[in-house]
């Protein structure tokens, strides 16, 4: 019996079968239920791998610590302190707004916002691949997390969960090709989509109303009209604002707020669309 991919197969009969069997497992892939249970438990077995790829730079991290001087162990300890009585007076400022925003939304008839409850995840391993830009982080479905979960740092919208194991999950960041956004400004509260357009570059505003009213440096904040992203959370500042000479349509790009290439520790949000995750 003559092997296919036995050395005296023509390359050119190796490459097409090669590609007809990748074509079909990427079909069975997207069509079948079980392929994505497979996938599932793949993630699960190779998750120790992302946490030995990130042992060196966690040691790395490590001696650092250890080799600072005292001297600036004591100038960090004085920074900090100076900066924790600074949050502290912050603190106190907010909780004094809260309650008053509070008591107008009750004036108003508006309902409260809950607090989202949050957990702090580490990015483990950011995607190489220069068309796709994703994260691993070190929370799983041990942990609740779910696919849709919005993805925060302390600048704004990161991105949102896109594929969870065991121990670890993928996050896909707002300025990948396939993420999109609802977003409204927040000087006179216009909604819009903010969508993906590579790392590299920045996000580009669609589905815009005539006479649309956005300047350079206006803020975007999260809508919530998807019922996946609270409410509210920054995600992009206008950077520029052109208008196309074929049809006079506006071009408008924002910047995101949250610095997408230094991603280290982030925040995942449990909304109202979370716990009814959890309890189902």
């Amino acid at each position: 019996m003559k092997l296919l991919f036995s050395k005296r197969s023509p390359l050119s009969v190796q490459l097409f079968m090669s590609l007809a069997m990748s074509l079909a497992l990427i079909a069975l892939d997207i069509n079948y239920r079980p392929f994505k249970e497979v996938r599932y438990y793949l993630d699960t077995i190779i998750s120790p791998l992302y946490y030995i790829s990130n042992a060196p730079q966690a040691t790395l991290d490590g001696f650092y610590e250890m080799s600072k001087t005292r001297e600036t162990l004591e100038a960090e300890n004085v920074k900090l302190n100076n900066l924790l009585l600074e949050k502290k007076a912050d603190l106190l400022l907010f909780d004094h707004l809260r309650h008053e925003n509070n008591r107008l939304r009750e004036l108003l008839g508006s309902p409260l916002r809950h607090d989202e409850h949050k957990m702090a995840a580490q990015v483990l391993l950011a995607d190489t691949d220069p068309y796709v830009y994703q994260v691993v982080v070190n929370k799983g479905q041990n942990d609740g997390v779910y696919v849709g979960q919005p993805v925060v740092d302390e600048k704004g919208i990161v991105g949102q969960i896109y594929q969870t194991a065991q121990t670890t999950s993928r996050a896909i960041l707002v300025c990948d090709y396939q993420h999109a956004i609802p977003v409204q400004v927040l000087r006179n509260d216009i909604s819009m989509v903010a969508v993906g357009n590579g790392c590299s570059n920045d996000l580009t505003l669609d589905f815009l109303p005539n006479n649309v009213d956005i300047k350079v440096g206006d803020v975007l904040v999260t809508s919530g009209l998807d019922g996946r992203f609270p409410e509210g959370y920054p995600v992009a500042v206008v950077s520029s604002v052109k208008l196309d000479i074929n049809d006079s349509t506006p071009i408008i790009s924002a910047t995101p707020t949250a610095d997408l290439k230094r991603l280290r520790y982030l925040l995942l949000l449990w909304g109202d669309q979370g716990v009814k995750h959890e309890g189902s």
